[in-house]
């Protein structure tokens, strides 16, 4: 796969998963706590298969796509000492 190709495909993966990750409120709201649960797994099970089985795929050769994890912690900040 080419490279545009590549972050054409990692783009809309990731806008697949935010779509997903919306529809956590909105189910939340409207069915009982126990269904929310096996529905927010699911979800969850979906974003992994995206992740592992396309997102992983493609940035195997374009290492630089991969989507920064929004759990990782932040890089702690060089400090230039005088």
């Amino acid at each position: 796969m080419d490279r545009k190709h590549a972050e054409m495909v990692v783009e809309l993966v990731n806008r697949c998963i935010d779509e997903l990750i919306a529809t956590l409120e909105v189910v939340e709201k409207a069915v009982p706590p126990d269904e929310f649960e096996k529905y927010k797994r699911g979800v969850a099970r979906v974003i992994n298969a995206f992740d592992v089985e396309i997102v992983e795929r493609v940035t195997q050769d374009y290492p630089d796509l991969k989507p920064k994890d929004d759990d990782e912690p932040e890089a702690e900040p060089k400090v230039l000492k005088s």
